[in-house]
């Protein structure tokens, strides 16, 4: 469970900082934002839970989880707050990404 927990961290702070930099990146001066700021700090949290992570587990399967699960949300905020395409590509991509994950998990 604790890898869980961690897991689900390090993706949300990730997913936070993909969105801040998103929003960041529509304005000309977005490098200047505190958006971007916020941002690239939440980007780098998660060395803090990989460290953790990378104790308990190898890095093919810590990378698979946190690929997919990043993936799958940022899908979803893609589409959902930024009117981006989610299509057959991005299906089989997230389909394939799963795959990965049950592979792994065995």
């Amino acid at each position: 469970m604790k890898t869980l927990t961690i897991l689900i961290l390090v993706s949300a702070s990730t997913l936070l900082g993909d969105y801040l930099i998103k929003l960041a990146s529509h304005r000309d001066d977005g490098l200047m934002t505190a958006k971007f700021t916020i941002g690239a700090l939440a980007y780098g949290l998660p060395a803090f839970g990989w460290f953790y992570l990378m104790r308990e587990h190898s890095l093919a399967a810590i990378g698979i989880f946190y690929s997919a699960a990043t993936l799958i949300f940022l899908a979803v905020i893609g589409a959902a707050a930024f009117a981006e395409p989610f299509g057959a590509r991005q299906a089989a991509g997230i389909a394939l990404a799963l795959a990965a994950v049950a592979v792994m998990a065995n």
